[in-house]
C-alpha cells in the first residue's frame, strides 16, 4: 500500500537549496567592514612603516655583501699575483721587496675599505633617521586630523 505520490508537506526543494536561496537574497550591507578606528588607521601605517624599515635593513645588507664580496675579489687577485712574483722572483732581495710592497697595498686597502664600510654605515643611518622622522610626522599629522574630526 505504498504511495507513490509525495506528501503535501514537503516542498520538492532540498533544505540545501532552501538555504542558498535565503543566503543569497541576504542585505550585502551586513557584509561589509566597518569603517576603522583612527588607532586601527594608525596601525596600518605603523606596521606599513615597519614593512618599509625592514626592506631598508635588507638593502643595507645586501650593499654591504656587494661591497665586502667585491673587496676580497680585488684581495684574492693581489693575493695570486703575489704568489706569481715571489715564484718568478730570481732572488730573496726580490722577494722580500715583493712582499713589503705587497702587505704595503694590503694595509692601504684594508684601511680604505673600513672607510667604505662606515660610510655605507652613516649613509645608511641618515637615510634610516630621516625616514624614521617623516613617518612620524605623518602618523602625528594623521592623529590630529583624527583627533579634529571627531
Amino acid at each position: 500500500m505504498a504511495s507513490n505520490a509525495a506528501p503535501a508537506s514537503i516542498s520538492s526543494k532540498t533544505k540545501f537549496e532552501t538555504r542558498r536561496e535565503t543566503t543569497l537574497t541576504r542585505n550585502p550591507e551586513e557584509f561589509r567592514a566597518p569603517q576603522l578606528l583612527p588607532f586601527a588607521q594608525t596601525g596600518q601605517k605603523f606596521l606599513r612603516a615597519t614593512a618599509a624599515m625592514q626592506a631598508h635593513s635588507v638593502r643595507a645588507l645586501l650593499r654591504y655583501q656587494i661591497e665586502g664580496l667585491s673587496f676580497l675579489k680585488r684581495r684574492f687577485e693581489d693575493d695570486l699575483r703575489l704568489v706569481e712574483e715571489l715564484t718568478g722572483g730570481d732572488g730573496f732581495v726580490d722577494a722580500f721587496d715583493i712582499f713589503v710592497n705587497f702587505i704595503q697595498n694590503a694595509t692601504s686597502d684594508y684601511a680604505n675599505e673600513a672607510g667604505k664600510f662606515a660610510s655605507i654605515g652613516a649613509r645608511l643611518a641618515s637615510e634610516t633617521a630621516d625616514q624614521v622622522r617623516k613617518d612620524g610626522e605623518t602618523t602625528i599629522d594623521d592623529m590630529a586630523a583624527a583627533t579634529l574630526a571627531t
